[in-house]
């Protein structure tokens, strides 16, 4: 079955349509941006925010439970847990919304974010300098047919997978820290010693 058979897929709100132009006058919101989705997750911190001149759909929203999938390149998608529920989804993303409980929300992430989904939606893709993939194109995704506690139990992996990943790459980014101010330490005593 294809993926329209068991969930929606909404493209984001065109920010630049309900976003204030440098004045502080409306309601602030959080949005995710693109680069906050990444292995399976998305990074909180990369998160941003924006200051509506006017409303948006609440179908352009987060809700815990929905996938959210970038439109461009590398097409990462992400499991929206309670944490990241609320958040404006711009129109280079799409949300995925389950629409019926043959198919878990999580599996559906992993499914995504396997290397057999990406290389058909780039192949999908056309031209131009920031091609994007069309929603329809993953409407019409076909769903493997496994069962659901298989389903479940790949859902279950890819999240706690996509969460060590996470803190591998805290480590490294830690890592990078301590050597820059090892470093920058030495520079500096250094010149102090000139």
């Amino acid at each position: 079955m294809k993926l329209e058979d068991y969930a929606e897929v909404i493209v984001g709100q065109i920010m630049t349509r309900v976003t204030t132009g440098g004045d502080d006058e409306g309601k602030t919101i959080r949005v995710l941006s693109p680069k906050a989705i990444s292995n399976g997750v998305i990074n909180i911190d990369d998160v941003g925010t924006a200051v509506l001149s006017k409303d948006i759909d609440n179908d352009k929203f987060t809700r815990e439970g929905d996938v959210v999938i970038k439109l461009s390149t590398p097409y990462d998608a992400a499991y929206i847990t309670a944490e990241t529920s609320g958040l404006a989804v711009p129109s280079f993303c799409a949300i995925i919304r389950k629409s019926d409980n043959r198919i878990d929300a999580r599996y559906l992430s992993a499914f995504l974010n396997s290397r057999f989904v990406r290389d058909q939606l780039t192949a999908k893709v056309s031209g131009g300098i920031r091609p994007m993939v069309k929603v329809t194109d993953i409407r019409s995704l076909e769903i493997p047919n496994i069962s659901e506690s298989d389903m479940k139990d790949i859902g279950e992996a890819f999240m706690l997978s996509g969460k060590k990943r996470e803190a591998l790459l805290e480590m490294v980014r830690t890592e990078e820290q301590i050597m820059n101010t090892i470093v920058m330490n030495s520079i500096i005593g250094g010149m102090r010693n000139e």
